[in-house]
């Protein structure tokens, strides 16, 4: 007959505690959902529009040189300094020279770039920047 404690040594026992690895793993996991979380900022692009909005809800898109956003680079819920009867509408749908489905709010968490590519804010994080030129 064998006796106890030399039974237990062949067999698999757990402790409770984990292995280096499995910590490396769980360590490089959580850093790299952190690192997710923080990642690049969606984009939303905007578009200078008139002031008047059509009655299917759209609103006409014109040269983005009549919009300036230079009064209201931190503004993240005035949707752009409305001089001239012009202001940029974020995100939508373009077509015919016309947009929809949008915003006139400034997306404060999103970096927003024109359609010419011109940088009006920087996103992510909370960060709020001007266009840089």
């Amino acid at each position: 007959m064998i006796p106890q404690d030399e039974q237990d040594r062949g067999s698999f026992r757990t402790t409770g505690r984990k292995s280096s690895a499995t910590v490396v793993v769980s360590a490089l996991s959580a850093l790299s959902l952190a690192v997710a979380g923080c990642g690049s900022p969606d984009t939303v692009t905007a578009r200078c529009v008139d002031k008047d909005r059509r009655s299917d809800g759209s609103y006409r898109v014109v040269d983005e040189d009549r919009c300036d956003d230079s009064s209201s680079s931190g503004n993240s819920s005035g949707g752009g300094a409305r001089t001239g009867g012009y202001f940029f509408y974020y995100g939508g749908t373009a077509g015919n020279g016309r947009v929809s489905g949008g915003t006139t709010t400034r997306p404060s968490d999103a970096r927003v770039v024109t359609e010419s590519g011109r940088v009006i804010q920087r996103g992510g994080m909370g960060g709020r920047g001007g266009s840089g030129s």
